[in-house]
């Protein structure tokens, strides 16, 4: 086998909670996870170009980190779910870690904008978690890397 393909299967999705007196977060997990997608963010166009210009002259602004999702079969008995419905109806800015299974981590501070409800007919309950990411996203590689 050539393949250097990493499975997703293991990744781990926890919402943070900022303890009264400082400290760093601590993480819950997000149980019932069935996929994730995000940090599609892009960087803005500063246009640069001047009379001495001979083509169109571009810098990159500030990075936008954009915006992250969870796919989940929805357990409200799970306390990292509660978490979220909860950071949605108080509009309250959090801190997410991804984890994935070779050994990175991803931290990032953020908003849940939406946590809509899906179901149907001889369907599981389920929803996409959607948040929109504030500040940079911090990748950590694994320990010896």
């Amino acid at each position: 086998m050539t393949s250097t393909a990493i499975s997703a299967q293991g990744s781990k999705f926890s919402v943070g909670a900022v303890p009264e007196g400082g400290g760093g977060p601590t993480y819950t997990q997000v149980k019932n996870v069935k996929s994730f997608s995000g940090f599609d963010g892009t960087a803005t166009e500063l246009d640069a170009t001047d009379l001495d210009s001979t083509a169109k002259e571009k810098l990159l602004g500030l990075m936008d980190e954009g915006s992250f999702s969870i796919d989940i079969n929805t357990n409200m008995a799970d306390p990292g779910q509660a978490a979220l419905k909860a950071a949605q109806r108080s509009s309250a800015k959090l801190p997410f870690k991804l984890e994935t299974p070779d050994g990175y981590s991803y931290t990032f501070n953020g908003y849940v904008k939406s946590f809509p409800l899906q179901g149907g007919v001889d369907a599981i309950l389920a929803t996409t978690v959607q948040m929109t990411i504030t500040g940079s996203v911090t990748e950590t590689p694994p320990a010896g890397a």
